[in-house]
């Protein structure tokens, strides 16, 4: 079993300083994060398509601070991208919240602007995640079936927020299409069952976006505010601190021994495991904290 483990998004500023993620010296220092990130996990997701559109060249500029010999010298030592690093990226909005009879025009253009990624062999997966209100009936399991068509030569992703999908009939569905169901662990609040980890594709897929019950309906315009409009996250800094405060939350050693084990038990061949819970850089520290338990595990 490989897993790949890292955190959804990566460019906040917050994480700097001692004890969090980046190091000191890259305070004001923002077009180093990644290349430092890259040292460090094997897998990014790149959430920013959500709120605005990328291109060829803005991929080409991740891709080079991530080359093995775009090395990092800092007061804290040398860090070096790992050959391995890749990247996921979540869909444009207009092709999972704001869909049109133009669908297939917006996934042609997505395709196109994200080639570099997919040519260099630097993408781990294409992740489309659906609102609540996107649940199982005949038009969006066609519509499933159509992306799945479309983006069959790329590795993508499903993940739904409605409970209605976590069935093994839905499961099936996807089996079908061989697209990966997105794993999730979100509160209890969302009604979403936790644990229910069926593979349906080529690998797998885990989305943890912390277990903050009091925060999880905070909501805010998903317009993009705040932040830079480039390599963004999935809540974005600046923006509105109850929308951030959701996924304020830090797993236990317990918690993340319990998904370990369940994530063990699948038995997929390939894990890909991202945490959204970016506030205070507890996500780098609970994507560490799982690498160590499963490397445990010795699976």
């Amino acid at each position: 079993m490989t897993f790949h483990i890292g955190t959804c998004g990566y460019d906040y500023p917050e994480w700097v300083g001692e004890g969090r993620f980046y190091p000191p010296s890259l305070e004001g220092a923002r077009s180093s994060f990644l290349t430092y990130y890259a040292s460090q996990f094997p897998l990014v997701e790149l959430n920013f398509t959500y709120y605005g559109h990328t291109s060829p060249a803005q991929c080409d500029s991740m891709l080079k601070r991530v080359r093995p010999e775009e090395s990092l010298i800092l007061l804290e030592g040398e860090f070096t991208p790992r050959a391995d690093f890749r990247f996921s990226i979540k869909a444009y909005r207009e092709l999972t919240h704001d869909i049109t009879g133009d669908y297939s025009a917006v996934a042609a253009q997505f395709k196109t602007d994200i080639a570099p990624l997919h040519d260099s062999r630097k993408l781990a997966a294409v992740v489309f995640q659906f609102p609540p209100q996107f649940t199982p009936r005949e038009d969006t399991g066609e519509y499933l079936a159509a992306l799945a068509g479309i983006f069959a030569d790329m590795p993508s992703v499903f993940e739904f927020r409605h409970s209605a999908w976590f069935t093994p009939r839905a499961a099936e569905m996807l089996a079908k299409l061989d697209v990966p169901m997105c794993w999730v662990d979100a509160p209890a609040a969302s009604h979403l069952p936790r644990l229910f980890f069926p593979l349906t594709g080529g690998f797998a897929y885990a989305r943890f976006h912390g277990r903050n019950e009091a925060n999880w309906w905070a909501r805010a315009k998903e317009d993009g505010r705040g932040g830079r409009s480039g390599e963004g996250s999935d809540a974005r800094l600046g923006g509105d601190a109850a929308k951030a405060a959701r996924y304020d939350y830090s797993y236990t050693q317990l918690e993340l021994m319990e998904l370990a084990h369940a994530i063990a038990k699948t038995k997929a061949a390939e894990t890909h495991i991202l945490f959204n819970n970016h506030v205070a850089a507890k996500a780098p520290a609970n994507a560490r904290n799982l690498a160590e338990i499963l490397a445990d595990l010795k699976l």
